[in-house]
Protein backbone atom coordinates (compact mmCIF):
# COMPACT_ATOMS: atom_id res chain seq x y z
CA UNK A 1 0.00 0.00 0.00
CA UNK A 2 1.14 3.75 -0.92
CA UNK A 3 1.16 6.10 1.31
CA UNK A 4 1.58 9.79 0.20
CA UNK A 5 3.34 11.91 2.97
CA UNK A 6 3.57 15.56 2.64
CA UNK A 7 5.34 18.22 5.13
CA UNK A 8 3.14 20.41 6.83
CA UNK A 9 4.57 23.32 4.60
CA UNK A 10 4.03 21.39 1.84
CA UNK A 11 0.57 20.81 2.73
CA UNK A 12 -0.10 23.86 3.47
CA UNK A 13 0.31 25.36 0.37
CA UNK A 14 -1.81 22.79 -1.22
CA UNK A 15 -4.32 23.67 0.58
CA UNK A 16 -4.34 27.36 0.43
CA UNK A 17 -4.29 26.64 -3.30
CA UNK A 18 -7.81 26.34 -4.07
CA UNK A 19 -10.14 28.49 -5.88
CA UNK A 20 -6.49 31.07 -5.85
CA UNK A 21 -7.63 32.50 -2.66
CA UNK A 22 -7.18 32.38 0.88
CA UNK A 23 -9.26 30.15 2.91
CA UNK A 24 -12.26 31.55 3.70
CA UNK A 25 -14.14 32.43 6.59
CA UNK A 26 -17.61 31.84 7.11
CA UNK A 27 -20.25 34.66 8.60
CA UNK A 28 -23.60 32.56 9.98
CA UNK A 29 -24.95 35.96 8.80
CA UNK A 30 -24.44 36.09 5.23
CA UNK A 31 -25.97 34.51 1.93
CA UNK A 32 -25.31 30.69 1.69
CA UNK A 33 -25.90 28.09 -0.48
CA UNK A 34 -25.98 24.56 -0.08
CA UNK A 35 -24.11 21.59 -1.74
CA UNK A 36 -25.95 18.27 -1.95
CA UNK A 37 -24.94 15.09 -3.81
CA UNK A 38 -27.65 12.30 -4.51
CA UNK A 39 -30.00 15.11 -1.97
CA UNK A 40 -27.39 14.29 0.58
CA UNK A 41 -25.35 17.55 2.14
CA UNK A 42 -21.87 17.68 1.30
CA UNK A 43 -19.31 19.02 3.53
CA UNK A 44 -15.69 20.30 2.91
CA UNK A 45 -16.89 22.02 -0.44
CA UNK A 46 -15.33 25.07 -1.39
CA UNK A 47 -17.61 27.02 -3.57
CA UNK A 48 -16.11 29.85 -5.20
CA UNK A 49 -17.96 32.75 -7.06
CA UNK A 50 -16.90 34.58 -10.42
CA UNK A 51 -18.53 36.92 -12.23
CA UNK A 52 -17.31 34.48 -15.65
CA UNK A 53 -16.46 31.18 -16.61
CA UNK A 54 -12.93 33.11 -17.15
CA UNK A 55 -13.32 35.86 -14.01
CA UNK A 56 -11.70 36.06 -10.81
CA UNK A 57 -13.56 34.76 -7.69
CA UNK A 58 -15.25 37.72 -5.99
CA UNK A 59 -16.38 35.17 -3.27
CA UNK A 60 -15.62 32.12 -1.16
CA UNK A 61 -17.04 29.95 1.63
CA UNK A 62 -16.39 26.30 2.65
CA UNK A 63 -19.96 23.92 3.11
CA UNK A 64 -20.24 22.74 6.57
CA UNK A 65 -21.22 19.36 7.98
CA UNK A 66 -25.01 20.37 7.03
CA UNK A 67 -24.25 21.31 3.44
CA UNK A 68 -24.44 24.99 3.68
CA UNK A 69 -21.68 27.45 2.42
CA UNK A 70 -21.79 31.01 4.23
CA UNK A 71 -20.65 33.73 2.53
CA UNK A 72 -18.64 36.59 4.59
CA UNK A 73 -18.79 38.95 1.98
CA UNK A 74 -20.34 39.14 -2.12
CA UNK A 75 -19.66 41.62 -4.02
CA UNK A 76 -22.22 44.55 -4.17
CA UNK A 77 -23.87 44.81 -6.65
CA UNK A 78 -24.19 41.31 -7.67
CA UNK A 79 -23.50 40.57 -11.14
CA UNK A 80 -26.61 39.39 -12.74
CA UNK A 81 -25.00 35.15 -12.82
CA UNK A 82 -22.51 33.71 -11.31
CA UNK A 83 -20.27 30.89 -12.84
CA UNK A 84 -18.76 28.61 -10.17
CA UNK A 85 -16.17 26.33 -8.95
CA UNK A 86 -16.08 23.55 -5.98
CA UNK A 87 -13.27 22.08 -4.86
CA UNK A 88 -13.30 19.38 -2.24
CA UNK A 89 -11.50 20.07 1.04
CA UNK A 90 -10.98 16.96 3.09
CA UNK A 91 -10.17 13.41 2.85
CA UNK A 92 -13.73 11.76 3.49
CA UNK A 93 -12.80 8.98 1.16
CA UNK A 94 -14.15 10.83 -1.95
CA UNK A 95 -13.17 13.77 -4.36
CA UNK A 96 -15.21 15.96 -6.68
CA UNK A 97 -14.77 15.53 -10.44
CA UNK A 98 -11.71 18.05 -11.59
CA UNK A 99 -14.30 19.90 -14.32
CA UNK A 100 -15.75 21.50 -11.30
CA UNK A 101 -12.62 23.15 -10.18
CA UNK A 102 -12.78 25.63 -13.38
CA UNK A 103 -16.16 27.75 -13.98
CA UNK A 104 -16.24 27.28 -17.58
CA UNK A 105 -16.38 23.94 -17.48
CA UNK A 106 -18.23 22.76 -14.56
CA UNK A 107 -21.40 25.09 -15.82
CA UNK A 108 -22.82 25.16 -12.22
CA UNK A 109 -24.62 28.62 -11.80
CA UNK A 110 -26.21 30.79 -9.32
CA UNK A 111 -28.27 33.64 -9.61
CA UNK A 112 -27.49 36.45 -6.81
CA UNK A 113 -27.12 35.60 -3.81
CA UNK A 114 -29.03 38.60 -1.46
CA UNK A 115 -32.52 37.98 -3.31
CA UNK A 116 -33.72 35.62 -0.65
CA UNK A 117 -33.17 31.62 0.72
CA UNK A 118 -30.14 29.92 -0.29
CA UNK A 119 -29.84 27.92 -3.20
CA UNK A 120 -29.18 24.61 -3.86
CA UNK A 121 -25.96 23.09 -5.96
CA UNK A 122 -26.95 19.75 -6.53
CA UNK A 123 -24.22 17.35 -8.08
CA UNK A 124 -25.04 15.06 -10.44
CA UNK A 125 -24.32 11.71 -10.41
CA UNK A 126 -20.83 10.77 -10.85
CA UNK A 127 -19.81 14.66 -10.03
CA UNK A 128 -18.72 12.78 -6.36
CA UNK A 129 -15.89 10.12 -6.87
CA UNK A 130 -14.67 7.26 -3.76
CA UNK A 131 -11.15 7.61 -3.66
CA UNK A 132 -10.86 3.77 -3.28
CA UNK A 133 -11.42 1.44 -6.09
CA UNK A 134 -14.58 -0.72 -6.06
CA UNK A 135 -14.35 -4.30 -6.66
Amino acid sequence: MRVLSLSLPALLVFVAAGCEGDLPVSDPNGPSVLVTYQSQPLADVQVCLHESASGPVLAQAVSAADGQATFREIPAPEPSEYSVSLQSLSDGGWILDPKYTNPAKSLVRLAPLGDGDPQTIELPRGAVRPLTRTR
